[in-house]
Protein backbone atom coordinates (compact mmCIF):
# COMPACT_ATOMS: atom_id res chain seq x y z
CA UNK A 1 0.00 0.00 0.00
CA UNK A 2 2.89 2.44 0.98
CA UNK A 3 4.23 1.47 -2.83
CA UNK A 4 0.55 2.61 -4.32
CA UNK A 5 0.03 5.79 -2.26
CA UNK A 6 3.73 6.84 -3.22
CA UNK A 7 3.14 6.37 -7.07
CA UNK A 8 0.15 8.55 -6.45
CA UNK A 9 1.34 11.11 -4.29
CA UNK A 10 4.24 11.54 -7.20
CA UNK A 11 1.55 11.48 -10.07
CA UNK A 12 -0.32 14.27 -8.34
CA UNK A 13 3.14 16.37 -8.41
CA UNK A 14 3.41 15.86 -11.92
CA UNK A 15 -0.09 17.48 -12.58
CA UNK A 16 -0.20 20.41 -10.36
CA UNK A 17 3.84 20.85 -12.03
CA UNK A 18 2.32 20.44 -15.25
CA UNK A 19 -0.47 23.12 -14.57
CA UNK A 20 2.03 25.58 -13.41
CA UNK A 21 4.09 25.26 -16.32
CA UNK A 22 6.42 23.62 -14.56
CA UNK A 23 7.62 21.40 -17.53
CA UNK A 24 11.20 20.44 -16.12
CA UNK A 25 12.90 23.20 -17.83
CA UNK A 26 11.02 22.96 -20.95
CA UNK A 27 10.40 25.58 -23.91
CA UNK A 28 7.39 27.43 -23.35
CA UNK A 29 4.77 27.14 -26.02
CA UNK A 30 4.23 30.99 -25.73
CA UNK A 31 8.09 32.10 -26.88
CA UNK A 32 8.14 33.92 -30.11
CA UNK A 33 10.30 32.36 -33.03
CA UNK A 34 13.86 33.61 -32.90
CA UNK A 35 14.18 37.09 -34.90
CA UNK A 36 16.60 36.43 -37.53
CA UNK A 37 17.21 38.02 -40.97
CA UNK A 38 14.95 35.55 -42.45
CA UNK A 39 11.71 36.64 -40.37
CA UNK A 40 12.55 39.98 -41.05
CA UNK A 41 12.38 39.48 -44.75
CA UNK A 42 8.86 37.94 -44.32
CA UNK A 43 7.73 40.91 -42.55
CA UNK A 44 8.82 42.91 -45.47
CA UNK A 45 6.82 40.94 -48.45
CA UNK A 46 3.41 40.60 -48.89
CA UNK A 47 2.24 43.96 -47.67
CA UNK A 48 -1.00 44.13 -49.23
CA UNK A 49 -1.76 48.12 -48.18
CA UNK A 50 1.31 49.36 -50.01
CA UNK A 51 0.55 53.43 -50.71
CA UNK A 52 -0.77 53.55 -54.94
CA UNK A 53 2.37 53.48 -57.02
CA UNK A 54 4.93 50.70 -55.60
CA UNK A 55 4.94 47.51 -56.10
CA UNK A 56 4.23 44.70 -53.20
CA UNK A 57 7.15 42.28 -55.27
CA UNK A 58 10.12 42.36 -53.58
CA UNK A 59 13.39 42.27 -55.63
CA UNK A 60 17.27 42.37 -54.27
CA UNK A 61 18.61 44.56 -51.79
CA UNK A 62 19.78 48.24 -52.87
CA UNK A 63 22.84 49.16 -54.33
CA UNK A 64 23.56 53.02 -54.76
CA UNK A 65 24.16 54.90 -57.65
CA UNK A 66 27.34 55.09 -56.61
CA UNK A 67 30.29 55.15 -53.59
CA UNK A 68 29.75 58.39 -51.97
CA UNK A 69 33.53 59.68 -50.81
CA UNK A 70 32.30 61.02 -47.94
CA UNK A 71 31.85 58.34 -44.54
CA UNK A 72 28.57 60.25 -43.52
CA UNK A 73 27.16 59.98 -46.99
CA UNK A 74 28.21 56.23 -47.08
CA UNK A 75 26.75 55.21 -44.02
CA UNK A 76 23.38 56.43 -44.86
CA UNK A 77 23.74 54.79 -48.11
CA UNK A 78 24.99 51.47 -46.55
CA UNK A 79 21.98 51.60 -43.74
CA UNK A 80 19.60 51.35 -46.65
CA UNK A 81 21.34 48.58 -48.52
CA UNK A 82 21.11 46.71 -45.39
CA UNK A 83 24.52 47.17 -44.21
CA UNK A 84 23.66 49.28 -41.10
CA UNK A 85 25.82 50.22 -37.98
CA UNK A 86 26.59 47.22 -36.43
CA UNK A 87 26.92 47.83 -32.52
CA UNK A 88 24.23 45.96 -30.45
CA UNK A 89 22.98 44.58 -33.60
CA UNK A 90 20.58 41.88 -33.34
CA UNK A 91 19.34 41.04 -37.04
CA UNK A 92 18.84 42.76 -40.30
CA UNK A 93 17.51 42.81 -44.17
CA UNK A 94 16.74 45.13 -46.96
CA UNK A 95 14.70 44.66 -50.04
CA UNK A 96 13.65 46.94 -53.07
CA UNK A 97 10.43 47.75 -54.26
CA UNK A 98 9.46 48.99 -57.63
CA UNK A 99 7.72 51.86 -58.26
CA UNK A 100 5.63 52.91 -61.01
CA UNK A 101 7.92 55.73 -62.97
CA UNK A 102 10.72 54.46 -64.81
CA UNK A 103 14.03 53.81 -62.39
CA UNK A 104 11.81 54.53 -59.48
CA UNK A 105 12.75 51.96 -56.76
CA UNK A 106 12.09 52.25 -52.74
CA UNK A 107 14.83 50.70 -51.01
CA UNK A 108 14.52 49.47 -47.37
CA UNK A 109 16.97 48.18 -44.90
CA UNK A 110 15.69 47.09 -41.51
CA UNK A 111 17.95 46.69 -38.87
CA UNK A 112 16.85 45.35 -34.70
CA UNK A 113 19.53 46.13 -32.36
CA UNK A 114 19.46 44.73 -28.48
CA UNK A 115 18.37 47.13 -25.21
CA UNK A 116 20.38 50.00 -27.36
CA UNK A 117 18.28 50.78 -30.58
CA UNK A 118 19.19 54.41 -29.68
CA UNK A 119 22.67 53.72 -30.57
CA UNK A 120 22.34 52.95 -34.40
CA UNK A 121 19.60 56.10 -34.42
CA UNK A 122 22.11 58.52 -33.21
CA UNK A 123 24.92 56.92 -35.27
CA UNK A 124 22.70 57.96 -38.62
CA UNK A 125 21.46 61.12 -37.06
CA UNK A 126 24.84 62.00 -37.05
CA UNK A 127 25.68 60.81 -40.69
CA UNK A 128 22.71 62.89 -41.35
CA UNK A 129 24.25 66.07 -39.74
CA UNK A 130 27.36 65.57 -41.49
CA UNK A 131 26.14 64.72 -44.94
CA UNK A 132 25.53 67.31 -46.80
CA UNK A 133 26.79 66.67 -50.25
CA UNK A 134 27.15 63.58 -51.24
CA UNK A 135 29.49 62.42 -54.28
CA UNK A 136 31.76 59.96 -56.17
CA UNK A 137 35.47 60.23 -55.40
CA UNK A 138 37.90 60.17 -58.16
CA UNK A 139 38.66 62.52 -61.10
CA UNK A 140 35.93 63.30 -63.36
CA UNK A 141 33.20 62.01 -61.52
CA UNK A 142 30.46 63.71 -62.21
CA UNK A 143 27.89 62.24 -59.78
CA UNK A 144 26.95 64.65 -56.96
CA UNK A 145 23.90 64.67 -54.98
CA UNK A 146 23.25 67.78 -52.23
CA UNK A 147 21.32 67.16 -49.03
CA UNK A 148 18.50 69.46 -47.76
CA UNK A 149 15.96 68.54 -45.22
CA UNK A 150 12.86 67.07 -46.04
CA UNK A 151 9.60 66.95 -43.46
CA UNK A 152 8.10 64.26 -42.86
CA UNK A 153 6.25 63.38 -39.76
CA UNK A 154 4.50 60.88 -37.59
CA UNK A 155 6.61 58.02 -38.10
CA UNK A 156 7.01 55.33 -35.78
CA UNK A 157 8.72 56.78 -32.47
CA UNK A 158 11.15 59.12 -34.43
CA UNK A 159 11.78 60.76 -38.10
CA UNK A 160 14.64 62.47 -39.37
CA UNK A 161 14.60 62.68 -43.49
CA UNK A 162 16.87 64.67 -46.18
CA UNK A 163 16.16 65.21 -49.93
CA UNK A 164 19.55 64.31 -51.94
CA UNK A 165 19.12 66.15 -55.33
CA UNK A 166 21.57 66.48 -58.30
CA UNK A 167 22.84 64.50 -61.46
CA UNK A 168 24.22 60.51 -61.75
CA UNK A 169 25.66 59.43 -64.89
CA UNK A 170 24.91 62.55 -66.14
CA UNK A 171 21.11 62.60 -65.71
CA UNK A 172 19.43 64.83 -63.25
CA UNK A 173 18.62 62.33 -59.88
CA UNK A 174 16.64 63.03 -56.58
CA UNK A 175 16.07 60.41 -54.03
CA UNK A 176 14.37 61.32 -50.60
CA UNK A 177 16.14 59.69 -47.59
CA UNK A 178 14.23 58.67 -44.43
CA UNK A 179 15.37 57.08 -40.67
CA UNK A 180 13.21 56.12 -38.46
CA UNK A 181 12.88 54.49 -35.34
CA UNK A 182 10.34 51.81 -33.65
CA UNK A 183 10.85 50.37 -30.68
CA UNK A 184 14.38 48.92 -31.08
CA UNK A 185 14.36 48.45 -34.55
CA UNK A 186 15.96 50.69 -37.24
CA UNK A 187 13.68 51.30 -40.63
CA UNK A 188 15.96 53.38 -43.25
CA UNK A 189 14.62 54.34 -46.68
CA UNK A 190 15.53 55.24 -49.72
CA UNK A 191 12.64 56.09 -52.32
CA UNK A 192 14.39 57.66 -55.80
CA UNK A 193 14.91 57.78 -59.68
CA UNK A 194 15.66 59.96 -62.56
CA UNK A 195 11.92 61.36 -62.03
CA UNK A 196 11.57 63.71 -58.40
CA UNK A 197 9.96 61.01 -56.20
CA UNK A 198 6.41 62.22 -54.77
CA UNK A 199 7.06 63.19 -50.72
CA UNK A 200 3.73 61.96 -49.91
CA UNK A 201 4.25 58.73 -51.44
CA UNK A 202 7.60 58.42 -49.53
CA UNK A 203 6.05 59.43 -46.30
CA UNK A 204 3.02 57.19 -46.57
CA UNK A 205 5.56 54.04 -47.01
CA UNK A 206 7.11 55.28 -43.98
CA UNK A 207 4.28 55.38 -42.13
CA UNK A 208 3.31 51.60 -43.02
CA UNK A 209 6.93 50.32 -42.71
CA UNK A 210 6.71 51.62 -39.70
CA UNK A 211 3.18 50.29 -38.74
CA UNK A 212 4.76 46.89 -40.21
CA UNK A 213 7.28 46.78 -37.55
CA UNK A 214 5.42 47.60 -34.81
CA UNK A 215 3.40 43.73 -34.49
CA UNK A 216 7.44 42.23 -34.24
CA UNK A 217 7.73 41.35 -30.50
CA UNK A 218 10.87 42.73 -29.60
Amino acid sequence: MRIIGGAVCAAAACLVAALAGCSGGGREAAQPAPLDAGRLKVLLGGIDNLPQGFSDRQHERWRPPFRANSGACRALFDAAAGRPPTRDLVAGTATTYEGQHVGETAAVGLAVYGDNAAGGVHTLERAMRSCRVAAAGGAGKGDRLRASRLSIKDVGDGVEARRFKGRVGGYPYEMHLVVARQGDALITLVHGGVASPDVKGTAALARVLAGRVSTLDL
